[in-house]
């Protein structure tokens, strides 16, 4: 039972590792990892949760991730981000890229419209992840 409980914690951040492009990088970063998503050529953090959802659990937007990353080596591409009439607070729908797909065929890409969505498979991973907008350095 023990073993089951560890399980089902550690399961966000194993989502999150899945998710990020260099693990070390989100380690320091502090307890809830930070991965970076493009939404539209604007570039986010997001915040990982410890929540998980089912499919019928609502309205979710859609994550784009695979290959070697997106321009600049962002690992994520999101279909909406905050200020945009459909965004749903970073409650997300993961896609990953399909098997046999060049891995760098999107390496330029920063927006969904640029993706060619076939190329895509859908996953059951549902969770929570608010994007932030990213602070310029001081």
């Amino acid at each position: 039972m023990n073993r089951t409980i560890l399980i089902r914690l550690s399961l966000p951040f194993l989502l999150a590792a899945a998710l990020l492009a260099d693990v070390p990088a989100a380690r320091a970063q502090g307890p809830n990892p930070r991965p970076t998503t493009w939404a539209d050529c604007e570039l986010f953090d997001g915040v990982v949760t410890n929540t998980h959802f089912g499919p019928s659990a609502g309205n979710f937007d859609e994550l784009y991730m695979g290959g070697n990353g997106f321009k600049d080596g962002v690992p994520l591409i999101s279909e909406a981000k905050p200020g945009d009439a459909d965004y749903n607070g970073g409650r997300w729908h993961a896609n990953r890229l399909k098997a046999g797909v060049d891995p760098n065929k999107y390496a330029n890409a920063c927006r969904v419209e640029e993706l060619n969505l076939s190329d895509f498979e859908s996953t059951d991973r549902y969770f929570e992840c608010p994007l932030l907008p990213r602070r310029s350095p001081k």
